[in-house]
């Protein structure tokens, strides 16, 4: 399914802006770095926009409907779960989609980041062994 090939390719896509973000908070000097790294915030969450729109369009409709009523409950349990992560992403996009939100409180912004990528990267990590094997 051509669909599920754009998933994984937007998977791929946002882990590598989650790598770059985190390598700018391990490595270099986030004041200095913040305004990059506010513009890769906001790249991130378009990134994510567009994955939760195909999920949304092409993959969850087509899982309710299965004949296996284990992947729809599956896929329902995954929108649910979605639907709080995208909320919490949303909060921090907000918090620190400037240069100036960064660095008002940089030991913030890193704890933020360290917890909100993590999500973002089981979830990943989740649908890639799991869900999209029942596709």
């Amino acid at each position: 399914m051509l669909y599920l090939e754009t998933l994984k390719r937007q998977h791929e896509e946002i882990a590598e802006i989650l790598s770059d973000i985190k390598s700018y908070i391990n490595h270099k000097d986030i004041a200095k770095e913040a305004l990059e790294i506010s513009s890769k915030i906001s790249n991130l969450a378009g990134k994510l926009k567009v994955h939760l729109g195909t999920e949304d369009q092409y993959m969850y409709p087509q899982l309710l409907k299965s004949s296996n009523s284990e992947v729809g409950t599956t896929a329902q349990a995954y929108i649910d779960e979605m639907g709080t992560i995208s909320t919490e992403f949303m909060v921090y996009k907000d918090r620190f989609n400037t240069r100036t939100k960064i660095t008002n409180d940089i030991d913030l912004f890193v704890s933020e980041s360290q917890r909100i990528f993590a999500l973002l990267e089981q979830r990943i990590a989740k649908e890639n062994s799991n869900l999209y094997q029942q596709i």
